[in-house]
């Protein structure tokens, strides 16, 4: 997922497509062609925000990208390490990983959709989690609904192996816990 200003360009045109539907559904007449270019708004933005065309059968497949649907994944992934839930649920179970790297980094992101982390408490983390109109729960009941919030778990240690979550909430949220 894109940083920065392509984050900030594609949030701002889906904010102008869903401003255009909106605007739209309180009429008693529907302009079909305002609805379409709304929607065609979103997609563009979606596709600025995560940097490639958008095709459903690739958000379904093995990767760690969700949208209009629930997903659970269990441990850590092959090929990505990065979790996306667009307009969707992402559970991403991470207890009892074997950590084989110093620093072993996953992203999560949640737009307009919702990701769940589950930890054990045996794992040293580390994480730092932005939001923008969206909400981030961390362990230890720490949140943040706008801006920036960092945690690091009690048994963390830079000399040892570590997991780095940098977690991303654009008007969706985030949990991530231990059990």
């Amino acid at each position: 997922m894109k940083m920065g200003i392509g984050l900030f360009v594609g949030i701002l045109i889906i904010l102008l497509g869903l401003g255009i539907i909106v605007n739209v559904i309180f009429h008693t007449h529907i302009p079909t062609f305002k609805v379409l270019f709304g929607l065609i708004l979103i997609y563009l933005g979606l596709k600025i925000i995560f940097g490639s065309w958008i095709s459903f059968p690739t958000f379904q497949g093995n990767s760690g990208n969700v949208i209009f649907q629930e997903r659970t994944y269990r441990g850590l992934p092959r090929d990505s390490k990065e979790y996306n839930a667009v307009f969707g649920k992402a559970v991403v179970d991470l207890r009892g990983i074997e950590l084989k790297e110093k620093v072993t980094r996953i992203k999560i992101s949640a737009v307009f959709g919702g990701a769940e982390v589950i930890l054990s408490e045996t794992i040293p983390v580390r994480i730092k989690a932005d939001a923008v109109f969206g909400g981030i729960q961390l362990p230890e009941n720490i949140s943040g609904a706008f801006g920036t919030s960092t945690y690091q778990s009690k048994n963390f240690d830079e000399n040892q192996n570590y997991l780095v979550i940098e977690g991303t909430s654009v008007f969706g949220g985030i949990v991530i816990r231990y059990q």
